[in-house]
């Protein structure tokens, strides 16, 4: 079944990545940063952020399959999407439909493409920051595009997947515990959490029939930092072991998880948002 789009929410397409043994990493990056990135942030208003990430590490488990290689994919890519809408915009669909015959030809040939998309719950940096995953309801989330000369130098993805009956008591320790002590943390600069409407994984070593992509966890936190270092600070190694932590992430009560620390590889300008910002 398709995916449904609120064209309400604001949204973040979140790519793993990784050429694989049949296609070099000069012609990954060339490719990437030459073509796939600006047909995007030239084009469309609604992409107000852009920046390509290389994986530093990165950790999944789930109890119902033994973790694909897949999910060991040494690229992020994460663009910030101002509304859900773009997603199902004919003018953005036909990227995919519609590949340039190098871009057919070297996708034929990469390990992992993993795209993902996401509505928004929660923006920290947003004017007044409030927390829907309860509600279902769009989030307040910053509008105004990102320069590129503002893009985080460190993000950590975590995503999991709550047991049955156990995602409201998640969601309510990360808005009520896990979030303002995340902020406390020295080098902290931004948090969002974000819920999963669709994902796709293909490639060489994807599962046919998308089985990877139903392996994809459902909640998705992104936080930004100044730099790795935050990991070794004494605030942070608190928050991580906190009792209300340690029992909502016990392994009874999630069925998938996935982190990854990720390093700046390069951001873009979206000039096609800063021009609709001046008219």
């Amino acid at each position: 079944m398709a995916p449904t789009y609120d064209p309400n929410d604001s949204g973040l397409l979140l790519v793993f990545s990784d050429p694989g043994a049949d296609a070099t990493l000069d012609e990954f990056h060339d490719w990437y940063d030459n073509e796939h990135v600006p047909l995007r942030t030239k084009a469309f208003d609604t992409f107000t952020s852009a920046a390509r990430y290389q994986v530093a590490s990165s950790v999944a488990s789930s109890t119902t399959a033994a973790p694909s290689p897949v999910f060991s994919a040494g690229w992020g890519a994460l663009y910030t999407i101002s509304t859900a809408a773009t997603f199902d915009d004919p003018k953005y669909t036909s990227l995919r439909t519609q590949r340039s015959p190098r871009e057919a030809e070297l996708l034929a040939r990469v390990a992992t493409l993993d795209r993902r998309i996401y509505r928004c719950v929660y923006d920290s940096a947003a004017p007044q920051p409030r927390d829907t995953s309860a509600s279902g309801a769009p989030a307040p989330v910053r509008t105004a595009p990102l320069p590129a000369a503002e893009a985080s130098p460190c993000v950590v993805c975590t995503s999991v997947t709550p047991a049955d009956g156990c995602k409201a008591e998640y969601d309510t320790w990360y808005v009520e515990e896990h979030a303002p002590l995340l902020a406390k943390v020295p080098g902290w600069r931004r948090s969002r959490r974000y819920e999963l409407v669709d994902a796709l994984i293909v490639g060489k070593q994807a599962r046919p029939a998308n089985a990877d992509g139903a392996e994809v966890p459902f909640c998705l936190a992104l936080n930004e930092w100044d730099s790795p270092a935050f990991q070794e600070t004494a605030e942070f190694k608190h928050l991580m072991n906190t009792e209300w932590r340690n029992k909502v992430n016990d392994p009874s009560r999630i069925v998938r998880r996935e982190r990854r620390v990720m390093e700046l590889y390069r951001a873009w300008e979206c000039e096609a948002a800063v021009a609709a910002t001046k008219q």
